[in-house]
């Protein structure tokens, strides 16, 4: 052993550990160790299929402000891959039929795993009718409608809350008694009474419910062989990952759908977990009796979790640069309206009409007083430059009111329904995806009745009712707030809850990081109402969307910051340590 004397910088210091030595940290070394411990490890954040640069980073800024939240989408991910895992895939029986016929299967079956397996990871969207749809001349829907009487709407307008009644059986398959309620509010084509009409709106069905509070719109990802643009009053939402979806009869493209395990992000996680760990274990001694359970060391352990997660979630769901089409009955209406039939070019499947045998009607599910599905089809037909819409079977008896051989219409009033006393007194709703099948969350019947649509942006659908995929959202939301709550553990484990000579101050906000990052990364997970962030206008994304979520994030995330600044003064007083070679 040689002795060498070496010049040390003033505020070197040796703690009761004489194997470690620490130096006065600089900035540039509080910038690493942020860069390293924190920053690095939000940005092994699972990229959602489509997602672009500027939504992955504002999420990746969520994750590093609320770790829990980073958990949740790696969580969301390991879901996915595990179904994908489960499921076992099996092509058409080829085996006694000539070589090239025994090809084609080969390649059905291969885009049958590939479309299976987009559909779970989340890749699929599809064409719907949004809010500001309006009907054409000759238009029917045929199912689902619902029709809200004066009393629903008054309640709701004038804030007396839901009434827990409901209508009979008889009422509600009774469209003719649903006519003659309504004659007041009628025009009909031999010039009878006058009246406001009838408001038209349209709702989400549940089975376009990705998540349990709405559907999930594209957003700002990238569609693949999108249309340039679509009509006015329709808009594209993802496909609920348990939607079951099935190939074109007619298509034999091959390699459609292209995926790929990002395996550089689940290395990067790694690596990122392995320094974490390093981290915490450097952790020790001096650093843990000055400064207790507040240590800088410590305050790594929530990203580590989440680097772990991330990097599971990344080996388990493949990753998609872009979301595919799947064609729909309000795909074929939407373009009916451009005067073209059929799909559009890069549909790579479609979405099952609705089975009636095995899958309940929803019509036949009860609703509130006041509130009723037309169980007949319903026709939009203009007259005099004006909307009318007519019910199917419109044979209703004579009354002393009018003939019998009278054809009733009903005018149709567009836009937002208003409060004030001109509105018409009933409201026609529209469904906005045409009835597909769908795997139920919970079968068996559903004993509440259904909320009024007036009132679906503050209620929900029952659970029952909705994809069993929003199971899954639910599953990861509470599995990450119980793992981003784990570090407890670590840091107990580690310091024994020993304050150490540590500030009051300092353990407050160490600990207020911890759980506020826990906490919020929770409820954001719960309450945003699409997974990607920002909006595209032509194909490109709007700056301030992203903007204005980006500093949202920023002053939410506020304990993190203070963390980040106790992180910093706590560095700068303890230095930077390295342990000497024994």
């Amino acid at each position: 052993m040689r002795n060498i004397t070496v010049t040390l910088p003033e505020g070197t210091h040796i703690f009761n550990d004489s194997e470690i030595i620490c130096t006065p940290a600089k900035w540039k070394d509080i910038a690493i160790f942020f860069l390293v411990n924190y920053v690095t490890h939000a940005l092994t954040t699972v990229v959602l299929p489509g997602e672009g640069w500027e939504s992955y980073l504002t999420n990746a800024l969520a994750s590093l402000m609320f770790p829990g939240f980073g958990a949740y989408r790696g969580l969301r991910a390991i879901f996915v891959g595990w179904a994908t895992v489960r499921k076992r895939f099996r092509s058409e029986s080829w085996e006694h039929v000539d070589g090239e016929t025994k090809h084609m299967h080969k390649h059905k079956a291969r885009r049958a795993r590939d479309l299976q397996k987009a559909r779970r990871a989340g890749a699929l969207c599809m064409i719907v009718r949004s809010s500001d749809w309006e009907p054409r001349d000759g238009d029917v829907i045929e199912k689902n409608v619902m029709l809200v009487q004066g009393s629903a709407r008054e309640s709701f307008f004038n804030g007396k809350g839901k009434k827990e009644a409901v209508v009979t059986e008889q009422e509600i398959d009774d469209d003719q008694s649903l006519l003659r309620d309504s004659y007041f509010e009628m025009r009909s084509m031999s010039g009878g009474t006058s009246a406001p009409g009838i408001q038209l709106h349209t709702y989400s069905t549940p089975w376009t419910y990705c998540r349990k509070r709405c559907p999930d719109s594209v957003g700002s990802r990238t569609i693949r062989c999108a249309p340039a643009d679509l009509s006015p009053g329709y808009s594209i939402i993802m496909v609920p990952a348990c939607t079951p979806v099935r190939n074109l009869i007619d298509d034999a493209a091959v390699d459609r759908i292209n995926s790929n395990y990002d395996i550089m992000r689940g290395l990067v996680a790694l690596v990122q977990a392995l320094l974490a760990i390093q981290t915490l274990y450097q952790t020790r001694g001096d650093q843990l009796e000055k400064l207790g359970y507040a240590a800088f060391g410590l305050t790594v352990a929530p990203y580590a979790v989440m680097s772990l997660v991330n990097l599971l979630g990344s080996l388990a769901r493949p990753d998609y640069d872009a979301v595919y089409m799947v064609g729909s009955p309000i795909m074929a209406e939407e373009r009916r309206r451009k005067g073209l039939d059929g799909y559009y070019d890069g549909v790579v499947g479609e979405v099952f009409e609705a089975d009636t045998d095995r899958n309940e009607s929803f019509a036949d599910n009860k609703v509130e007083e006041g509130s009723q599905f037309v169980k007949s089809p319903v026709k939009f037909v203009t007259m005099n430059k004006d909307m009318y819409v007519q019910f199917a079977n419109w044979g209703i008896a004579a009354s002393p009111y009018r003939q019998a051989s009278e054809e009733t219409l009903v005018k149709v009033i567009t836009g937002g329904a208003t409060p004030d006393s001109a509105a018409p007194s009933r409201s026609l709703f529209v469904p906005n995806a045409s009835p597909f099948s769908y795997n139920r969350a919970k079968k068996g019947a559903i004993n509440d009745p259904l909320p009024s649509p007036l009132v679906l942006d503050t209620a929900k659908w029952p659970g029952k009712l909705l994809p069993r995929s929003t199971r899954y959202i639910k599953r990861s939301r509470y599995f990450a707030f119980a793992l981003s709550l784990s570090p407890v553990i670590i840091i107990f484990v580690l310091s024994k809850f020993r304050s150490g000579n540590s500030t009051i101050l300092q353990r407050a906000i160490t600990m207020l990081w911890l759980a506020w990052g826990s906490v919020i990364g929770f409820l954001v997970a719960k309450y945003e109402k699409k997974d990607t962030i920002g909006e595209k206008v032509d194909g490109v994304t709007r700056v301030r969307s992203v903007l204005v979520k980006a500093v949202f994030f920023l002053v939410l995330g506020w304990p993190a910051v203070a963390g980040w600044w106790v992180v910093a003064e706590m560095l700068l007083n303890y230095g930077k340590c390295v342990k000497l070679p024994g």
